[in-house]
């Protein structure tokens, strides 16, 4: 399936999922965004890159532009690696560079340590390894998901008055500006009879019902064998730092880089992280 339109709405017909492609280059670069978030998150990013590469942002199910998982289904953190699979899949790319941020990451992450033959390079931004969970608590963990789940499920659908509404909302929860909340809420949203709706599920906001353990976890990554790139922001999210000490000594070749900015420091830092990662791209092309 051909996609080739600048920052428009292109939907992967198989996965339902929505989709901005920048760049015509020959190599794939497949960009996966945060929890909440969207692919417009890669935009500041995507702007600047350099020719070489074919750049495909992706709305994960229940995000931005892309369809929402039926209503007997939730959100399992082992299907949006299914997803990817789906996404290469259907537009026949054998082989690509991943990058990802946040949940985005972790995702990009998982993926390679399953199909390492699928991957060329893995940039990570603020986010490594896995969220896991102690063993200890995961009757908790099923029972508050559950709860989540009823509560979700008899809310009314949220609308606000305006886009700016929501942006300022955003603003308040989030480490940027209004600028970053913007841009991402534009695709986050629509209009209808006058007033302002999410695109996100709200299903989205359950816990999940099931997370790997630590030990499973590292049995998972370990041996990565891809070059690998984590960039982290000068004030991103401390459990990102705890997770690199944790999940390091499963890769064999992996470059860390702090960049000014929080948790979007791609987004706040376009140029700086741009930069990281079309570096750590053209050593492994050789150029």
């Amino acid at each position: 399936m051909a996609i080739d339109e600048k920052n428009t709405i292109n939907r992967l017909a198989q996965c339902g999922l929505a989709a901005q492609i920048y760049g015509n280059g020959p190599q794939w670069v497949i960009c996966l965004h945060g929890w909440l978030d969207n692919s417009n998150s890669f935009v500041p990013m995507a702007n600047l890159q350099q020719p070489g590469y074919k750049w495909l942002m992706i709305d994960l199910p229940g995000h931005g532009q892309s369809r929402w998982r039926s209503k007997d289904a939730h959100y399992y953190f082992i299907d949006y690696v299914y997803d990817l699979l789906n996404v290469l899949d259907e537009l026949d790319i054998e082989k690509c560079h991943l990058v990802g941020h946040s949940l985005g990451s972790l995702v990009c992450g998982l993926f390679t340590t399953l199909y390492p033959q699928r991957v060329n390079s893995l940039s990570m931004i603020e986010g490594i390894g896995l969220m896991y969970s102690d063993e200890a608590e995961i009757k908790q963990q099923i029972t508050q998901s559950f709860k989540q789940r009823q509560q979700i499920r008899d809310k009314a659908t949220k609308h606000f008055p305006s886009l700016e509404a929501l942006v300022q909302l955003r603003v308040s929860v989030s480490d940027f500006g209004e600028k970053e909340a913007k841009l991402l809420m534009s695709r986050n949203s629509k209009e209808a009879e006058g007033k302002v709706y999410l695109t996100t599920d709200p299903r989205l906001k359950t816990h999940s019902a099931f997370r790997f353990s630590l030990d499973q976890s590292m049995k998972l990554f370990e041996e990565i064998k891809i070059p690998s790139l984590l960039i982290l922001g000068t004030q991103g999210y401390g459990f990102v730092k705890s997770n690199l000490e944790q999940f390091k000594s499963c890769f064999d070749s992996l470059q860390v880089e702090i960049v000014e900015g929080g948790h979007h420091c791609h987004m706040q830092n376009p140029s700086r992280c741009i930069k990281s990662i079309e570096t750590h791209l053209n050593a492994i092309n050789g150029t």
